[in-house]
């Protein structure tokens, strides 16, 4: 089913008969402001999810304690996280950092820069601590959550430091 999660009526239709939606959406490269329209892509899915009687959404957020500084970027992966659960439907949150894996906009970025820059000048974000994880264990979760109990929603901690979710 096709979707713009900007426009209502599309993601109503979408949500039609759907037990389990997942949310892998990120506004990042939009031409205006991506908060706004994170804020708003995940009001219209959550309402679209409630309304058509979704009983799960699966959402992939950002790895980061919300008591410490978080970059704009962690701190919307995060509201959308309080968005969707605001909606009423039950949300299972993985909150990954850096995706590793051929497809992942962290690895071809990376790859990209390393195939046309011999050296580079890093930029201080560079030496931020980072928990990568592989594109396969990422779907691995993705997929685990389909046998949770939908009893409540959950926040689970997919860094690779611990080897070993954590749910808040």
């Amino acid at each position: 089913m096709a979707g713009d999660v900007l426009d209502a009526a599309s993601v109503r239709a979408a949500m039609m008969g759907v037990d389990t939606a997942y949310y892998l959406v990120h506004s990042m490269g939009s031409a205006g402001s991506f908060e706004e329209e994170d804020r708003k892509a995940a009001r219209v899915f959550g309402d679209a999810a409630r309304e058509a009687g979704v009983r799960r959404i699966v959402f992939l957020g950002g790895l980061g304690k919300s008591d410490r500084e978080l970059s704009a970027h962690l701190r919307s992966r995060q509201e959308v996280g309080e968005i969707l659960r605001s909606s009423g439907v039950t949300v299972i949150e993985f909150r990954a950092s850096i995706v590793i894996g051929s497809g992942s906009l962290s690895f071809e970025m990376i790859r990209a820069l390393v195939e046309r820059l011999p050296v580079m000048i890093a930029p201080r974000w560079v030496s931020v601590p980072a928990q990568p994880i592989a594109a396969s264990d990422l779907l691995n979760y993705l997929l685990a959550a389909l046998d949770l109990p939908p009893d409540a929603s959950r926040v689970f901690e997919i860094g690779a430091r611990t080897g070993y979710p954590t749910a808040d």
